[in-house]
């Protein structure tokens, strides 16, 4: 199951993967990337967050049909994708319309006093890194989505989730379809977005 790879390496390979084959996924798998998700830091440690798993046929195409709705909405917005990076436009049109390809998709959801903001983010989405790697290092593929958001409340009700909790991110997990490859990824030296003492100072 494990690919036996190093943090390092798991963050150096770790990409959006948006094709997946059908296999299932091991329940072991699962209960490894869970545990990694359940170790990263919270505010105060007071670890609010909540993970929605989704293997059930009838919810993954409820859960995809509000994605791909939700996506084709959002889609206008990122044609300028097909001059900048075509291959990531085609990327997510097709998990716009293949969402529930993927075995098992997760709701990485977060405990709110009644107002949501960034900040909250920063006690969910350290998890949602966890998962990210943890899947990369079990050799599964998996991506950060946040389109499904513009039907909250439809998402809310199929699932049972309570009004003062928000979904954060939703993940596709499944193993990476033939010819689909992990990284390594391409970013920006950092010197380009590194600032020493000063903004603009440089090494």
């Amino acid at each position: 199951m494990s690919e036996d790879i190093s943090l390092f390496d798991a963050m150096s390979t770790q990409r959006a993967i948006r094709n997946f084959k059908p296999d299932p996924v091991p329940q072991e798998a699962l209960n490894k990337i869970l545990e990694a998700a359940s170790k990263a830091p919270s505010g105060t440690n007071r670890q609010m967050w909540h993970f929605v798993i989704v293997q059930d046929a009838e919810k993954r195409a409820k859960l995809s049909d509000i994605y791909r709705r939700a996506g084709r909405n959002a889609l206008p917005n990122l044609q300028w994708l097909q001059d900048a990076n075509p291959r990531i436009l085609r990327s997510a049109t097709h998990l716009i319309e293949h969402m529930d390809d993927a075995p098992v998709l997760l709701l990485a959801c977060i405990e709110h006093g009644g107002e949501t903001n960034l900040t909250t983010g920063s006690s969910i989405y350290p998890a949602v890194q966890n998962i990210l790697l943890a899947a990369r290092g079990l050799g599964l593929g998996s991506v950060l989505t946040t389109f499904h958001k513009q039907y909250e409340d439809e998402v809310r009700e199929i699932f049972g989730i309570p009004d003062n909790v928000e979904t954060a991110a939703l993940l596709p997990i499944g193993y990476p379809a033939d010819g689909v490859r992990y990284g390594p990824t391409r970013r920006k030296p950092i010197e380009e977005v590194t600032h020493w003492d000063v903004w603009g100072g440089r090494k």
